[in-house]
Formats: structure tokens, C-alpha cells, sequence
């Protein structure tokens, strides 16, 4: 798990100047250490259980036969590769003598390495320091009309230091740190204008203004090698900087935005809101960098109408519409633009010689023509009250279309760059959201309130460009489909039908006409592949959707109940439905070791398993089919909050205004879905190509959701 240690400070000054100008000025620094593990929990998990941690007298003979591992000691970390290329024989349960035919041994020719070595001998440490810091001033021009200026400087720096120790994570590898630094600039300033009045039954507010933002980022990093110690760790100590992991970069962006506001009421029945603001983003080029976001919502009180004013039981009814526009300019950096990196040329005669130089991306074009991603949104909503406000509900309906969705497209092979940044596509949500609060019990000295939510939503492409679909590969070979008329991101491959029981089964299938390219479908113990268009062909042709990441609803409950000087609450939160892509199985050391994979599994035609569940090493690729599709839904109890609050007499006596005493824990107990077989279903992968919005849903390798306690006091002065 990953430990923390942090400290906050907030201060806070407001300060009146006169009854026209009021300045207020905030601080709030902190400070952070992290350390995390060096090790997943994939890699546990896929180390040897019949192997020893540490190498005692009887192994060290054992391996030590190979020259290889010749000075390897008692009390050394025991690897996989130790015991490999070892030849071994034994008494089997029947009394027999057995004798491998050749050199053999766990996880042969493996580099994966003892993960308790590299987690005693791997420190990945972080120490970040932040500073909030914001200071505004209002200042009243005349009656009805403030003029507000505010600046705000965030700034972030990062350290960290990976060090590895000599031999930790290898044997014969060189100590290595790698020192990170890092930091983060953002300068802010708001500038507005609003006037207040109210005349009759009318009231009006109407703000205008004008923000900058400007934000200034830092990134390097260095990576050290072969240190004379593993206990000195500065980067003036290695005696080698490795270029490779060696790297900089100085980056800066801004965005300038004007807007306004109107609020309008009559007689407190009536609202309407319109909004209007114009952003120019540095992530565009010339030409494309401004977008522009109108909004309108209108709200009627209709409780406040006199045919229900004297509806007891009514306390509060209002209907709410919306619709608006907003931008997204989350891309990377410049996109725009064909930045220039590191690359070697082959120069001179014969082969040449490797001359440092610089290239464009290799991995993306840029796309001078990009510009703002726009969401147009709907939304009707009602709040409800009833029975002196006991009893409340909100229900929201929304629907949203996303257009000129800023995605990576797929390059024509003769560019040598296989994807670029472009605005296409279309994408379409609906959903609804119900929140129910009531006051269950409300008497002196105690009460209790409940409140709910639950939602749904349903996403669809309308357009991809002049693609009907697009396909993108994973971390592995897990294959994630885009299609016009489906949801964003849905799992595409084989869907299976148990495995193949035998040869018998196999030569009977094939008589009935059953074919196929494939070189490892027909094998015994191996998934056996649906042919889903029915043509006796198990080809490409047959691969279809097998799932969606995407939950059919996610809810939560909280209950608060106050008796006296005690409080109580707690959460439960869930979500139900949608499926991941489990990728633990894409490791042979899963599919041997974990009972999830293993257990009823195929052995031979006389021990067939359930039938459903294939040997580790037969047949076809799990990760291209529903095999390793496995729902996602979880029911947590996600806080639990007990406390009590001192008499006001013994607090006096500290000369404190409140103090109370308090017990939490989170995540104290987790359900998973019958038949999940993973750790942690709000795990998910964020390597390699996840840097798209069109994969999604991948795990691999999650460690178990952490239950965490706390005890803590409040003190009021």
C-alpha cells in the first residue's frame, strides 16, 4: 500500500476598509510525503509458492550445480532463474521414482524476480509541497454596483528519488536513482463588474468581467547509475548518468476568457438566467484558438402560486430547464504542432556513424486545424418538499451531444506515424438522476435524516468522421471497438462455449463441417469459440462486442443519526452492472498459481473440470475473448463516522469553544459480483495506450480497496 504524511496550514484575513472596499487574503500551504510499493500485486502473485524467499543450505547446493549462480550465499533473495536449467527427480505419490528428461525448474528462463527483493530494495519516495495563496478586493462604486479584482498563485514542486539498490531487482544489476523534479506555476486574475437592484416585483443581477490564466510547468528528470554505495545516494556519487532516462522539459499555457451574466426574477416565482463567455486557449493554433459558450435557464417557483399556497402538506415545488454550451481542451500540450525530440541520424560511409540530432514525434502527427470540443446539454429537473421539508426529492433528466470530439485517428501507413489529433466524431448522453433526502426522526436530543442518490446514463457515437468503427489494441492484445450507433468504448472478440473436452469432441465437430485457420483453437483443454455468424468457419468474422465498461447505474445512501452529545453516519455506495477486461490472466503464473484460474479446471479427458474452465497453457488466447470479461459491479460501505461532542461546560473550562472526539473508517466492508475474480473492480490500467478516451476498462495487476481507520479530535477556540 501507499503511506502517507501530510500537513495543512490555512489562514485566513478579511479586512474592512470602509463600508465601500473589503479586501480579503488567503493562505493555505501544504506539505506531503508519499512512499509507494515497487511492486504490483501481479508480481506476488505470480512468484512461486513452493519457492523459498531466501536461499537456506539445501537450496544453495541445489542451485549452485550451475556455474551461473556459483557465489550465491545462504541468506541471499531466492529467484525463479536460480532454479532453472537444473535437472530434477523425485518419489511421485505412487512410490516411483521420477526424473526429468532435461534441465527444467519453475518459470523457466525467467527474469521475474523475487518481488520481496525488489520491494526491500526498491525506495520510491515523494515529497510535495503546495501553496495556495489567493487575495481579493471589492469595492462598491456606487449603490447597487461592486467592482471585484482577484489573483491567486498556485504553486506546486514535486520531488522524488527512486534508488534501487546493487542486486535488488537483478542479480548483476547496478544500484540506480532516478531523481524527479517537478513544478507547477498557475497565476490567475478575475477582474469583474456587477450590479444588484431590485424595483418592485423585479430583481436583477448582471456581472461581466474578464479572467487570465497563465500556468508554468517544469519537468525534468535524471537517472543515476552505479553507485559505490547503497546507502549514499546523491547524484554526484553514481558513476554514470544514464542518457536514456535522462530528460527536461519547459512548458507553458494560458487561457483568456471574457464573460457575463444575467439574473432575472419577478416575484421570486419566475427566474432566468442567461450566460455568455468567450475563451481563448493556447492549446490551438492561430485561427482556432477561441470557442464561445452560451447557456439559459429558466426556473419556476410553483409553489409560490396562489392556487398552491395553501396546499398544506406542500412546503416547496420548483421546475427547472437548462441548456447550454461547454468546451473541453483537454489534449496534450501543443498539438498543434510538430514538436521536435532526440533522435540519431546514420551518417558516413558504409553503415555511418550514430550523429545525435532531433526528430518529430514518431508516435503522433500534429494537427494545426484542431479546435474546441463542444457539448451542447439539456436538462429538466424538479425539486419537491413536502410535509414541512421532512420529506425532499430532486429528479434531473439530461441528454448532451458532444461534437468535434478531440480523439487520435489512425494515420495512413505511408506517414511512418501510425495516429493524429483530430476533431471528429460526435457523441451522444442521456441520463437521469433521482436524489431523495428525508428527516426520518426529529425530536430533542435526537435525530436521524436519510439521504439517497442513484443515476443513470447511456452514451452513443453518433459520428466518427467517415468511420463506421474504429478497433484499438490495449495494454495486450485485448481488442476495444468505437462503433456509429454503440456505446463510446465496447470489449470486441471470440465470446466462448466452455472448452474442448477431448480429442473425440474435436474430431466430431470437425465432421460436422466445423472449420477454421486458427492453429491453436482445436486443442483439447483449450476454449472452445462460438461461430456466431453460423457460416461453420471460426474466423475473424465471428469476433462481436462481448461487453461494456459502462455501469447500468451507480447509487449511494448516507444516514446521519444525532443522540445528544453522539453522532453517527455512514455511507454505502455501489455501482451495478458494466464489465471490465481482466488482464491477470495474461500471465501464465495467474493461470497456474491463482485458485480463481485453476480451480475445476481441465486436466485430461478422464478429469474434464466443470467444462467451462480451460488449462493454463492450451488452446487459444484468453485475452481475446468473453473468457476474461467479468462484471464489475461492488456494494461498499464506504465511511463510517462515530463521535462525540464535550459539554459545553468542560470545554469552557479549557477555554475551548467545541471539542469532539471522533472514529472513522473507510471501506470497512467491499462486496464484489459472484464470479469477479479479481481484487478490486475500481482498479483499472492506465499504461501504455490509455492515454485515449477510446479504451477503457482494462485491469491488471489491482491491489485490494484499503480499509483505513482514523481517530482524530476537533478543537474550536
Amino acid at each position: 500500500k501507499s503511506n502517507y504524511e501530510k500537513l495543512n496550514v490555512r489562514a485566513k484575513v478579511d479586512v474592512d476598509l470602509s463600508s465601500r472596499v473589503k479586501i480579503s487574503i488567503n493562505l493555505n500551504p501544504s506539505y506531503t510525503t508519499r512512499t509507494v510499493p515497487a511492486e504490483n500485486f501481479t508480481n506476488f502473485m505470480r512468484f512461486p509458492s513452493s519457492m523459498p524467499v531466501y536461499h537456506n543450505e539445501k537450496t544453495i547446493a541445489l542451485v549452485t550445480q550451475n556455474p551461473q549462480w556459483a557465489g550465491l550465499q545462504v541468506g541471499d533473495f531466492a529467484h525463479p532463474r536460480h532454479f532453472s536449467a537444473l535437472n530434477y527427480s523425485g518419489i511421485m505419490p505412487d512410490g516411483s521414482m521420477w526424473t526429468s528428461t532435461g534441465v527444467t525448474g519453475p518459470q523457466q528462463g525467467s527474469s521475474q524476480n523475487n518481488p520481496k527483493s525488489s520491494v526491500l530494495n526498491e525506495d520510491i519516495n515523494t515529497y510535495d509541497y503546495r501553496l495556495q495563496s489567493g487575495a481579493d478586493m471589492t469595492i462598491n462604486l456606487f449603490k447597487g454596483l461592486d467592482f471585484k479584482t482577484l489573483a491567486s498563485a498556485y504553486f506546486n514542486n514535486t520531488t522524488g528519488l527512486d534508488f534501487l539498490n546493487r542486486n535488488g531487482t537483478g542479480d548483476g544489476i547496478v544500484s540506480k536513482g532516478i531523481y524527479d523534479n517537478n513544478s507547477n506555476i498557475d497565476l490567475l486574475t478575475e477582474n469583474t463588474l456587477t450590479y444588484k437592484n431590485k424595483f418592485g416585483n423585479h430583481s436583477i443581477n448582471i456581472l461581466g468581467g474578464f479572467t487570465a490564466q497563465k500556468t508554468s510547468i517544469s519537468r525534468s528528470r535524471t537517472t543515476g547509475l552505479d553507485y559505490p554505495s547503497d546507502y549514499i545516494r546523491t547524484l554526484n556519487s553514481a558513476a554514470a548518468i544514464d542518457k536514456a532516462g535522462t530528460f527536461g522539459s519547459k512548458n507553458q499555457v494560458g487561457l483568456i476568457s471574457y464573460l457575463g451574466r444575467v439574473n432575472y426574477g419577478y416575484k421570486d416565482k419566475y427566474l432566468l438566467t442567461a450566460s455568455f463567455r468567450a475563451d481563448g486557449s493556447s492549446y490551438f493554433g492561430p485561427g482556432n484558438k477561441w470557442g464561445t459558450f452560451p447557456s439559459l435557464s429558466v426556473g419556476w417557483v410553483a409553489s409560490e402560486e396562489r392556487f398552491l399556497k395553501n396546499v398544506a402538506f406542500l412546503s416547496s415545488l420548483k421546475f427547472r430547464a437548462s441548456y447550454g454550451v461547454s468546451g473541453n481542451n483537454r489534449i496534450l500540450d501543443f498539438g498543434y504542432l510538430d514538436l521536435l525530440f532526440s533522435g540519431n541520424y546514420p551518417l558516413g560511409a558504409g553503415t555511418g556513424s550514430s550523429i545525435s540530432g532531433q526528430i518529430t514525434s514518431p508516435n503522433i502527427i500534429a494537427n494545426k486545424d484542431i479546435t474546441w470540443e463542444n457539448t451542447f446539454q439539456t436538462n429538466l429537473g424538479i425539486d419537491l418538499s413536502v410535509i414541512k421539508n421532512r420529506f425532499n426529492l430532486s429528479v434531473d433528466v439530461y441528454q448532451s451531444k458532444t461534437d468535434k470530439l478531440l480523439l487520435q485517428q489512425s494515420a495512413q501507413g505511408f506517414t511512418g506515424v501510425p495516429l493524429f489529433w483530430n476533431n471528429i466524431g460526435s457523441l451522444e448522453n442521456k441520463g437521469i438522476e433521482l436524489e431523495l433526502s428525508t428527516v426520518n426522526i426529529s425530536k430533542k436530543g435526537f435525530k436521524w435524516s436519510t439521504s439517497a442518490n442513484i443515476s443513470h446514463t447511456v452514451n452513443k457515437i453518433l459520428e466518427l468522421g467517415k468511420e463506421a468503427f474504429l478497433r484499438n489494441q490495449g495494454e495486450r492484445t485485448e481488442v476495444y471497438q468505437n462503433k456509429v450507433g454503440d456505446p463510446l468504448v465496447q470489449f470486441f472478440g471470440f465470446k466462448t462455449d466452455g472448452v474442448w473436452l477431448s480429442q473425440a469432441q474435436i474430431d466430431a465437430a470437425k465432421a460436422d463441417g466445423l472449420k477454421s485457420n486458427i492453429s491453436t483453437l482445436f486443442i483439447p483443454g483449450g476454449l472452445k469459440l462460438v461461430d456466431v455468424n453460423g457460416d461453420k468457419i471460426i474466423d475473424n468474422e465471428d469476433r462481436t462486442v462481448i461487453g461494456s465498461p459502462y455501469p447500468d447505474f451507480v447509487w449511494g445512501l448516507t444516514n446521519k443519526v444525532n443522540f445528544k452529545a453522539f453522532d453517527l453516519s455512514f455511507t454505502l455506495q455501489g455501482s451495478q452492472g458494466g464489465q471490465l477486461v481482466n488482464g491477470d490472466p495474461n500471465y501464465v503464473e495467474a493461470k497456474t498459481k491463482n485458485r480463481a484460474y485453476s480451480t475445476n479446471r481441465w486436466l485430461s479427458p478422464m478429469f474434464p473440470g466443470d467444462g467451462e474452465t480451460p488449462y493454463a497453457t492450451n488452446g487459444f488466447n484468453w485475452l481475446l475473448t468473453d473468457y476474461v470479461v467479468e462484471d464489475a459491479s461492488y456494494q461498499a460501505l464506504r465511511e463510517i463516522n462515530v463521535g462525540y461532542t464535550l459539554p459545553k461546560s468542560l470545554t469552557k473550562m479549557a477555554k475551548l469553544t467545541s471539542l469532539r472526539v471522533y472514529f472513522s473508517g473507510q471501506n470497512l466492508v467491499y462486496l464484489t459480483a459472484k464470479g469477479y475474480r479479481g481484487l478490486n473492480p475500481e482498479g483499472r490500467s492506465t499504461n501504455g495506450a490509455y492515454n485515449t478516451a477510446l479504451i477503457d476498462g482494462y485491469q491488471r495487476g489491482s491491489f485490494p480497496t484499503p480499509k483505513t481507520f482514523l481517530f482524530g479530535v476537533d478543537l474550536n477556540f
